[in-house]
């Protein structure tokens, strides 16, 4: 379970020194971000890539060694071999 939190100054606050990875989503509304370290996540929202929040929040992704996630596959299906 992810508990998540509501303000990204909080999310800093509560991961503390928490190994952790984001992943970053084109959305009809422009970009969203979402950022997991221990069991506490954050996702914002922003109408571009050049809001100042969403730059401080990759900033800090990248200064903390957070690993950047491309995306996700049921475990299952992680070796099946891609047909053309």
């Amino acid at each position: 379970m992810v508990n998540l939190v509501k303000e990204w100054m909080g999310f800093k606050r509560a991961a503390g020194r928490c190994q952790g990875a984001y992943q970053v989503n084109d959305v009809t509304e422009g970009v969203e971000v979402r950022v997991l370290a221990g069991r506490f996540g954050f996702i914002g929202r922003f109408g571009n890539k050049n809001n100042e929040q969403f730059k401080a929040i990759i900033q800090h992704c990248d200064s903390n060694d957070y690993v950047e996630i491309q995306g996700s596959i049921p475990d299952q299906f992680f070796f099946e071999a891609v047909k053309p």
